[in-house]
């Protein structure tokens, strides 16, 4: 039903955006991490359509309207109320996001009502009745006659269904509604709002097009009035995966920094006093087991994904022991087995276990028992794999050595030297799932394929 056509070279670009979006999903964001990405773009969102279209109000200042009800001295009440109704009209396309009654004309312009609201009564949800030259751009709208024609088959269009991908069909949406033009005044926050409705509705976050994007902006609409749409679906995606971006860094602050700092601060207020357990342990143990949970987690996603029966293929993670303070003590002066990772294909198998020891090497800065990764029959001259590790606060420090079977690198004959064996090489401030990744791509890479 449309008469746009992209350059199919973006289609590796748009499968990126797809994966990311299925990850964040499978990560399941605390409600709180959403609430603050949400809240920013909700102040990022206002601020950027507003200046686009001459709005004087800054971002601090837009942030202290909406959220404080300031009014600023100096601009204009009109300012004021365009901060106010955008951030209300936000919070209605994130209703219609969640409906499940198809979209529809009548939803655009109640969307244009909430723009307008308070500052055009008369023109609020109302197409022009007069002919609109938009500046800048050769493309002259249609005759006001024509528009709730081009309307009508805008909003059939809105109804259906749509095969493209949902950030081409945001971009459609967005450049077909503006070379419409069916309003006086307010076109284009409207055109934005319903850009990210259509994004919102298949599940991926609200983009925001900032005002230092306005010429690149108003060039590819202008390009898409002549049915290119390569431009615009470009400046969307840039935009959508910025808003990726925001919602990764607040699941790996959540997941990465937050939940162990909840679970870590919870188990030393509710342990009893005259049993509490030193802190160094409290860290170790929420470290074991945030590894062991992505070690299993890994092996559960990895066969969740194959199309061979189980028959056929296997990855399994042992339970993990109780850790407990004693343990803890025994393994500051002896090896102990932790967790066992098995797998067997047609091609091979392979058993590895992570295993706990005293943490004698100068190298360590802490000396809580460190972490090894021992693999049963590993052949000399293996490649560089994850080797050891020691638990820093929620990450850790984590050896990787090249050869790793080799007699030397058994901990009773590691030289007294501050200086790393050769093939042996240090990172800092690595994550429990970087390491699952390492381990299972190290084993399936190089024993069950």
């Amino acid at each position: 039903m449309h008469r746009y056509q992209w350059n199919t070279s973006l289609e590796a670009r748009l499968q990126q955006a797809t994966e990311r979006m299925s990850q964040l999903r499978q990560a399941t964001l605390p409600a709180a991490a959403v609430q603050s990405v949400r809240h920013w773009f909700r102040v990022h969102h206002t601020y950027h359509s507003n200046a686009i279209e001459g709005n004087r109000l800054t971002l601090p200042e837009t942030r202290a309207v909406l959220e404080d009800g300031i009014t600023i001295q100096g601009k204009s009440l009109k300012d004021h109320l365009e901060a106010v109704n955008l951030a209300q009209a936000l919070d209605f396309i994130e209703s219609l996001a969640k409906a499940e009654t198809p979209l529809g004309e009548q939803d655009v312009r109640a969307i244009h009502t909430l723009v307008l609201r308070g500052i055009e009564p008369e023109n609020a949800g109302a197409y022009r009745h007069i002919n609109v030259r938009i500046s800048g751009t050769e493309h002259i709208p249609p005759d006001a006659l024509h528009v709730p024609e081009r309307m009508r088959e805008f909003g059939a269009w809105l109804a259906s269904d749509k095969p493209e991908h949902p950030i081409v069909v945001s971009a459609i949406a967005h450049a077909w509604f503006e070379t419409i033009h069916p309003f006086v005044d307010g076109n284009g926050r409207t055109g934005r709002l319903l850009a990210n409705l259509l994004l919102m509705r298949q599940g991926y976050p609200a983009m925001v097009l900032r005002v230092q994007e306005r010429a690149r902006y108003y060039a590819a609409l202008d390009t898409s009035h002549s049915g290119d749409l390569t431009p615009m679906v470009e400046l969307t995606l840039d935009c959508v995966e910025q808003s990726l971006t925001e919602y990764e860094r607040a699941a790996r602050e959540a997941f990465e920094v937050q939940e162990p700092a909840i679970e870590y601060l919870a188990q030393r207020l509710g342990a009893p006093k005259e049993t509490k357990a030193p802190p160094e342990f409290v860290r170790w143990k929420l470290a074991i087991e945030e590894l062991h949970g992505a070690v299993r987690h890994m092996a559960e996603q990895i066969s969740a994904q194959l199309s061979q029966p189980a028959s056929e293929i296997e990855l399994m993670v042992s339970d993990l022991p109780s850790i407990h303070h004693s343990l803890w003590r025994l393994a500051s002066s002896q090896s102990i087995s932790l967790f066992r990772c098995q797998g067997r294909t047609q091609v091979g198998r392979v058993m590895a276990s992570l295993d706990a020891y005293p943490a004698l090497e100068p190298w360590w800065t802490s000396k809580m028992p460190y972490l090894r990764l021992n693999i049963r029959d590993e052949p000399r001259g293996s490649p560089e794999r994850f080797f050891a590790a020691m638990p820093d606060e929620h990450l850790f420090t984590v050896l990787y050595a090249k050869d790793a079977s080799r007699p030397e690198l058994a901990p009773e004959f590691l030289p007294p030297s501050l200086v790393l064996p050769s093939g042996v090489t240090l990172k800092e401030k690595v994550s429990a799932q970087q390491i699952a990744v390492d381990i299972w791509r190290h084993l399936v890479e190089n024993y069950l394929t």
